[in-house]
């Protein structure tokens, strides 16, 4: 025991020197996790082509005065409701509903839609234009209020191509603004893991860990997402794709997501520093 007590220091020595010479992006996604939880870059599943996400309603600044906020979202070029045909559905959780679109309002956990009303069929006979209503299922405070959405497939990975996220503003009651909200500034959108997962026996299945950025990209000189489990378990990310987490034990988990800047400064905003709480049974 006193061996291994006098190896923490030397490590964390070593840590701070190779941090301070430009190396903590590449060390902290490599450096072996003393808890047992590892973190593994995976290939993004292949993109559809021609997806575009647009929000119908609310409208762009609409104020909404009815106790029941709803919305419309249309989806060109990627049915929802259907199971994803990729071999990624047997290693993760995978939703029975199949794809949908997942609907974020301000920093609220996403939910949900898996149905919609088909607009348009394509030459062969494959969904095209469908449109999906909602109805955010909690109340809102007046002023501001931001809707983010993509969709996902059926295992919940977002589709990352470059019209597939959409995005826009609407008021509750009054028009008032968040200082903290600029559509036009990098940020992150928070996506997986969220909720309960349920494996039984199944404790060597990954937990997919994703996310959405919007108006910049990462790498190991520029912008980075800092990520944190249970509040020691420390990872730099530098490259934008899905990530598995192995090792995570039964029980209730804390995962933070930070936008940094390419000096790693948090990036000001309001969704630039999330987390969610799970739950693994």
């Amino acid at each position: 025991m006193k061996a291994q007590m006098m190896k923490l220091p030397l490590i964390a020595t070593i840590l701070t020197m190779m941090s301070s010479m430009g190396f903590s992006a590449e060390l902290n996604e490599q450096t072996p996790n003393f808890k047992g939880i590892q973190v593994v870059p995976v290939e993004a599943s292949p993109d559809p082509d021609h997806v575009e996400t647009k929000i119908l309603y609310p409208r762009q600044d609409e104020l909404k005065t009815s106790n029941r906020v709803k919305g419309q979202i249309k989806l060109q070029g990627y049915a929802i409701g259907v199971d994803t045909e990729q071999p990624r559905r047997k290693e993760i959780w995978d939703d029975p509903e199949g794809q949908s679109l997942h609907i974020f309002i301000d920093n609220q956990p996403y939910f949900s839609v898996n149905e919609a009303l088909i607009d348009a069929l394509d030459d062969i006979q494959d969904y095209f234009d469908q449109t999906a209503d909602f109805e955010i299922p909690f109340k809102l405070q007046p002023g501001m209020h931001v809707i983010r959405t993509f969709p996902v497939r059926s295992y919940n990975e977002s589709v990352k191509s470059d019209k597939a996220f959409a995005a826009s503003i609407f008021y509750y009651q009054e028009k008032k603004n968040n200082p903290q909200v600029d559509l036009s500034q990098p940020y992150l959108t928070y996506n997986e893991p969220q909720g309960e997962y349920d494996y039984g026996r199944k404790d060597m299945q990954p937990i997919l860990l994703d996310f959405y950025l919007t108006n910049c990209q990462l790498s190991r000189d520029g912008y980075k997402v800092r990520l944190t489990i249970d509040n020691d378990n420390v990872r730099i990310l530098t490259s934008w794709q899905p990530y598995y987490i192995y090792g995570m034990k039964k029980g209730m988990h804390r995962i933070r997501l930070e936008l940094l800047d390419p000096r790693n400064n948090r990036v000001p905003g309001l969704f630039n520093d999330i987390t969610r709480t799970i739950v693994i049974k």
